[in-house]
């Protein structure tokens, strides 16, 4: 097989396309088209003949109908309670609302109370219950299936009017259209008239509604905000009586008092530290050696003063002695111990002194200490009463929000009252457009009908035979195959019917009849596979396959195996298919073990080959079922045994599982020179086969054949002029000079 992969062409002999019809329109050109249209002339006759009666019959027995249209026009809304805060004026309907009106037009109950209003329910037209039973509804009557006098049902009756009842919207306005149809003119008119009617009727009581429940509820509100206010102030009031935060001059008390000691404390302060600056330069003056006496609380006291005064008078009047008088005189001692007595006594009065300032000094630091203790014992009360003043502050908010939304609610209750009673009588929308009573029905109109039913069953008849034509199923010609899928058209086999031989294979047929149609379609196939070329030899490794199961894949198999046989080429014929093996069946054999069994190396060929007891041809049975039959197939042990079989035949027929079925065939298909997809007439869908032609030319590059199996000659020879026919020459003496050849 190394030869066969290393030369992948292959060439048929046959007369496929070598480019598609550019013309062509699927796998249809429009010729073809044209020419199997102009064939079903007797169709497209028919069918326009159909189509007119019916349109006829039609025209003369329908009942005429009038359809009159009533317009109706949505303006602003107004009047809403739960809109009178706004600044803005009442917007316009949007789509959303136009489509909701829409809704509620053809809204069940709204025509439940036109059918009250009007009394349609005593119309038949409107009332099936009223309306006389027919033949049919005669004998069921009769026969006890319907009832004698139906019961009226409203729901019903509400169908019918809903079927006959069109609501719209108008393009690019906010105008909706109401169409009623009747077979009456004057009902025609009178229903949408009055199903508008009942629209502005019903938005205006709902409105008073709305409005009535609206005010009742905001009633409701402000009673219960107006508790709800007097329980928040009154809350306020004793939660201030409790934590005493008062309020005087903008402040509460504890805070003034805060702010005094601290003013005291600051006072205080400043006192202590004069009084103790004094104490501190009287004691350096001391602790220095130097006079305490320039001290300047020294020199501001008045008795240390007057002393000074008389020191000095008594010093002048010592050297005023002492120019005449000697030391040692008794007025000069007196005056000497005069002086030494002032100056202790001065000296005892500047001691007071000191002992003042220190005690001044210690009065201003007991004031400092209490007035802090004061303010510490404040400051950790006004921790407590902050946190307080955070809850009352709270309160006062709920308090103020309760009184701002009562007085809210009271401005929206005063207005609503003001404007509801204005707007109790307007409604949304207005009639612009009155429904006016029809003369002539809109529907038949008689001249359209007919002109319109003329060139629709013109185009009814031919699209019937276009669509015969274009959708069959499968494929029913050679040029069909070979436009849609650009291979190779190999030939069609006839279906067989034998009479009176219904168990008759067809495989059996060309040893029967070797002259026959179908013995000619399988030796016309082998012509193409001997024609058929790899690279520079000939073809040798047939595989036989079909898109799905049912093509007659096994049958043309075992036929060409047959006649490559006939024709004295060593053939064998090999059954792949081991999920449903039937080439012993058709061949007329016993099930036996074959290439299954052979591939895992539990038989050899001599015990698997068997020969055909109808020709010369050697058969390879499937074998015992095996679990992985596509890894078998693929294994090199699969191409050793081709390898080793064309060392021996000519050709190597093999039937393969249907391509979609199973990856069988995709791996036989690498292994083969040559593939043949058997396709059954009129029968295959065509997608199905271009999916198994793609995965077959996925497995090998090589070009697939396509044979149409089952073919109905007799039907065949009106689509395609290259049907097979049994040659008039061919005498029955002659097929069997043949037979006995054979």
């Amino acid at each position: 097989m190394s030869e066969t992969q290393t030369n992948p062409i292959v060439s048929f002999g046959d007369r496929r396309r070598t480019t598609p019809d550019e013309n062509a329109i699927g796998d249809l050109s429009p010729w073809e088209i044209l020419r199997g249209i102009w064939a079903r002339k007797e169709i497209i006759l028919c069918a326009f003949a159909g189509f007119m009666a019916i349109a006829v019959f039609w025209l003369a027995t329908v009942t005429p109908t009038y359809t009159v249209e009533a317009r109706v026009m949505l303006s602003p809304r107004a009047g809403e309670i739960s809109t009178f805060d706004a600044e803005s004026g009442p917007s316009l309907p949007d789509s959303e609302t136009l489509q909701s009106e829409i809704q509620v037009l053809t809204s069940r109950a709204l025509v439940a109370r036109l059918i009250a209003d009007l009394g349609l329910a005593a119309n038949p037209e409107f009332n099936p219950a009223l309306r006389s039973p027919g033949f049919l509804g005669r004998i069921a009557v009769a026969f006890g299936m319907r009832e004698r006098n139906p019961q009226t049902d409203i729901e019903e009756i509400t169908d019918v009017v809903l079927s006959r009842l069109e609501v719209y919207q108008k393009s690019g306005s906010r105008v909706i259209a109401i169409l009623f149809t009747s077979v009456d003119p004057r009902m025609a008119a009178i229903i949408p008239n009055r199903l508008a009617e009942l629209y502005i009727a019903q938005q205006i009581e709902q409105r008073s509604g709305v409005n009535n429940e609206a005010t009742k509820w905001l009633a409701e509100q402000i009673a219960e905000l107006r508790v709800k206010v007097q329980e928040s102030e009154a809350a306020v009031e004793a939660f201030r009586t409790k934590s005493g935060l008062f309020l005087t001059n903008g402040s509460t008390l504890p805070q003034q008092q805060l702010t005094e000691l601290n003013s005291q404390l600051s006072t205080a302060e400043a006192d202590r530290a004069a009084a103790q600056a004094k104490l501190g330069n009287a004691r350096d003056l001391l602790a220095s050696g130097n006079a305490v006496n320039s001290a300047a609380e020294v020199l501001q006291s008045p008795l240390i003063q007057n002393l000074r005064q008389q020191e000095v008078a008594l010093r002048a009047q010592i050297a005023q002695m002492s120019e005449t008088l000697l030391p040692s005189h008794p007025r000069v001692q007196e005056a000497e111990a005069n002086l030494a007595d002032l100056q202790v006594q001065i000296e005892k009065e500047v001691h007071k002194v000191i002992e003042a300032l220190e005690n001044e000094a210690r009065v201003a630091t007991a004031r400092v200490n209490s007035l802090r203790a004061s303010l510490n014992r404040l400051q950790r009360r006004m921790g407590q009463l902050n946190q307080d003043e955070v809850k009352l502050r709270a309160l006062q908010r709920d308090a103020d929000t309760n009184r701002a939304l009562l007085e809210s609610f009271l401005l929206r209750y005063q207005q609503a009252n003001a404007r509801a009673e204005a707007d109790a009588q307007a409604a949304n929308a207005r009639i612009v457009s009155r429904a006016q009573q029809p003369a002539d029905p809109t529907f038949p109109r008689m001249g359209s009908a007919i002109t319109f039913a003329t060139l629709a069953g013109i185009v009814f008849a031919f699209c019937v035979a276009f669509l015969i034509e274009v959708f069959a199923r499968g494929f029913r010609t050679g040029d069909q195959i070979e436009r849609a899928t650009g291979m190779p058209f190999l030939g069609l086999v006839p279906e067989l019917n034998p009479k009176g031989r219904r168990n008759l294979h067809p495989a059996d047929e060309v040893m029967r009849d070797p002259s026959g149609l179908y013995a000619e379609a399988i030796r016309s196939l082998q012509g193409h596979v001997l024609l058929a070329r790899v690279g520079e030899r000939h073809a040798r490794v047939v595989l036989v396959t079909s898109s799905q199961p049912g093509e007659g894949k096994t049958a043309t198999a075992a036929s060409l195996a047959r006649i490559f046989a006939m024709g004295g080429y060593r053939t064998v014929l090999i059954d792949a298919d081991m999920h449903n093996p039937t080439v012993h069946e058709a061949l007329g054999m016993r099930r036996l073990p074959g290439l299954a069994d052979l591939l895992v190396g539990r038989a050899a060929f001599q015990h698997v080959i068997r020969r055909d007891t109808a020709s010369h041809a050697h058969v390879i049975q499937a074998g015992t079922p095996i679990s992985n039959t596509t890894a078998a197939l693929a294994s090199s042990q699969m191409q050793w045994v081709l390898t080793a079989l064309q060392q021996t035949y000519d050709y190597i027929i093999i039937d393969s599982p249907a391509a979609l079925a199973t990856a069988d065939a995709q791996v036989l298909a690498k292994l083969a020179d040559v593939t043949v997809l058997a396709v059954k007439w009129s029968e295959t869908n065509r997608k199905t086969v271009l999916r198994a032609l793609k995965m077959l030319s996925a497995a090998s590059s090589r070009r697939v054949g396509i044979l149409l199996t089952q073919v109905n000659l007799r039907r065949y020879r009106r689509y395609g002029s290259d049907a097979i026919e049994e040659y008039p020459a061919q005498a029955p003496a002659a097929r069997s000079r043949r037979a006995r050849a054979v």
